[in-house]
């Protein structure tokens, strides 16, 4: 494990009533801290970038962390971010986690302190809650979405969400959502949540994503998984609303998947062709330089289809200087953006609506500069990583107390 510099913290209070709260504290003693992401950069994705996030602040704040994940990209190489990796072997997936079968005996025999892991990502979450409770240490689970799938697939993730679900949120020690309405859901769904239900939303790297040249006042972007999981994030919706978009416009697709060719037949029967470019996955520098050159981001999530989202992707845009479409479906930044004046929010699978919408700011210079200006501001003063951070660090102090009480009762009620 690596350990860097010690510095200044926070420390999660909590009075007799009323929401968790945060006040600066100093601390020294270092976190042992196990983090269990399906996966890991070089590979990209939101929970994935999440990880990293919090990993590399806290290891450089002088905490001690351990990544545990899936070797995918297969054979890939360190990132040189400083946070310690160890990539397990794996051969099939299940609701888009890689099955790592030696994933059991790797949390028997690192040392930690506290396990932090994400839903909805089925395998890695449950054994890593499982071995926290069995072992007597702490446990944080990060719940972003539910587990859904398509076809057989959508079977078991019922059976999934009626069982082995249900057991790893009674389990975990606190459980993080990132907005309002996850919480009232889950506290629907299962109301002992109550004492240990946080809500810390999503941060971004306001140093790596900047306000940069815009584009020609005509491009669009949209970023996203193109795979049947990922579905929900709306391409196929915005390619309709394009087909009625008379101001003119190009759209970069960011990303790549088993329904690419599936989309670029739409774009194509559409007589989109020549005005949609899919460039696969990019690099985080090439993502960086991609925002910058675009004028308007656009996601048309579906709950309907995803019951809610995680919406990373937004907030980079937003601290990018970029305006925003989101349909409802985005989740409670959609709400937040617009209330900022950072963006427009459609219902979602509303073509007319979106399509309006994204006219709406490609004709308009003056109102997208405005919103751009709001988009900054908006994620500087609500998303930014450090802050977030350190509310984690403090969540995780708090449960491996939890975790040390726990032991000690355990020792007592075993003396004669």
């Amino acid at each position: 494990m690596a350990v860097g510099a010690r510095g200044r913290r926070l420390r999660l209070v909590r009075g007799s009533a009323g929401p968790v709260h945060y006040r600066e504290a100093i601390r020294t003693d270092p976190i042992r801290l196990l983090e269990t992401p399906p996966r890991y950069p070089p590979f990209t994705g939101g929970v994935e970038n999440v990880a990293q996030a919090v990993c590399t602040r806290l290891v450089a704040g002088g905490d001690e962390v351990l990544v545990v994940c899936a070797d995918e990209p297969r054979g890939a190489a360190d990132v040189g971010d400083g946070v310690p990796v160890r990539r397990l072997p794996w051969r099939v997936k299940l609701a888009n986690t890689n099955v790592t079968t030696s994933l059991p005996l790797a949390l028997v025999r690192e040392p930690w302190d506290v396990v932090h892991t994400h839903l909805p990502t089925p395998w890695s979450a449950d054994l890593s809650v499982y071995a926290a409770r069995l072992l007597g240490r702490g446990s944080v689970l990060s719940f972003y979405n539910a587990t859904v799938g398509e076809g057989w697939a959508n079977l078991l993730a019922r059976a999934y969400n009626a069982t082995a679900f249900r057991w790893t949120l009674r389990l975990a020690d606190r459980v993080v959502v990132v907005s309002d309405r996850w919480r009232d859901e889950l506290l629907e769904l299962e109301p002992s949540l109550a004492p240990r239900l946080v809500v810390i939303p999503t941060g971004v790297d306001l140093e790596r994503y900047q306000p940069g040249r815009r584009g020609d006042g005509r491009q669009l972007l949209f970023v996203g998984v193109l795979d049947r999981y990922h579905r929900y994030k709306g391409l196929d919706v915005l390619l309709d609303a394009l087909h009625e978009v008379r101001e003119p416009f190009e759209l970069t697709v960011v990303g790549d998947g088993e329904l690419r060719p599936e989309y670029e037949r739409q774009a194509a029967q559409l007589g989109l062709g020549d005005r949609v470019r899919f460039v696969g996955r990019l690099d985080d520098e090439a993502l960086v330089a991609r925002y910058g050159e675009s004028d308007v981001y656009v996601l048309p999530s579906d709950f309907a289809r995803q019951e809610g989202g995680f919406t990373l992707t937004a907030l980079e845009a937003m601290a990018s200087g970029l305006p925003v479409v989101l349909a409802d479906g985005a989740g409670q930044v959609a709400a937040e953006a617009e209330e900022a004046g950072a963006g427009l929010r459609v219902a979602a699978g509303d073509v007319g609506m979106l399509a309006t919408a994204i006219a709406r700011l490609l004709g308009d210079p003056d109102r997208r500069s405005t919103m751009a200006r709001a988009a900054r501001s908006f994620v500087e003063r609500r998303h930014s990583w450090d802050e977030i951070a350190e509310r984690r660090r403090a969540l995780y102090a708090e449960v491996a107390e939890t975790a040390r009480t726990r032991r000690r009762e355990r020792s007592w009620h075993r003396v004669p």
